[in-house]
């Protein structure tokens, strides 16, 4: 009788100190999973304000000037249009400029219609863009900001 309670009670602390093991093990990785979600989230809520509209496009030699409106409800921090991308190609050509590169092909921005540290809502960015050469041709232009968010257009020279 007594070694049947003894069995009894050792099952019974082992079955408790593997549920808290379990249950030490479990919660962690939910509550990460949730953290997770919550970032993903939020990036992509992020990604959706987002938009940007290419206005006007403008050639001259070798040099392009692109002029793009936020038209997304998110303020763009400036700092991060050096991590944007641009793209330009055409049949026969294509270039990526670098973000103030010594040489060309590079580019850089001003903000056309605002102030402060941040691409607003309704404002313009003039980039101008310094391509090495830049033969008559129809070439699409596609600007990439840090997020993926993108616009595209063509033109002629």
């Amino acid at each position: 009788m007594s070694s049947e309670v003894l069995t009894t009670s050792i099952l019974t602390i082992a079955s408790i100190v593997a549920v808290i093991a379990l249950i030490n093990t479990v919660v962690p990785s939910i509550n990460e999973l949730s953290r997770s979600y919550s970032a993903i989230s939020h990036e992509m809520g992020t990604e959706v304000k987002t938009d940007i509209d290419i206005i006007f496009i403008s050639t001259q030699e070798n040099n392009i000037s692109l002029w793009v409106k936020n038209v997304g409800s998110s303020r763009i921090p400036l700092s991060y249009l050096g991590m944007s991308d641009i793209f330009i190609t055409s049949s026969s050509n294509s270039w990526h400029p670098y973000f103030e590169n010594a040489s060309a092909p590079t580019w850089d921005y001003t903000l056309e219609n605002g102030d402060g540290s941040t691409w607003d809502a309704g404002e313009t960015i003039k980039t101008s863009i310094e391509l090495d050469t830049l033969p008559s041709d129809t070439y699409n232009i596609n600007f990439v900001l840090y997020n993926g968010v993108s616009g595209s257009d063509i033109f002629s020279k």
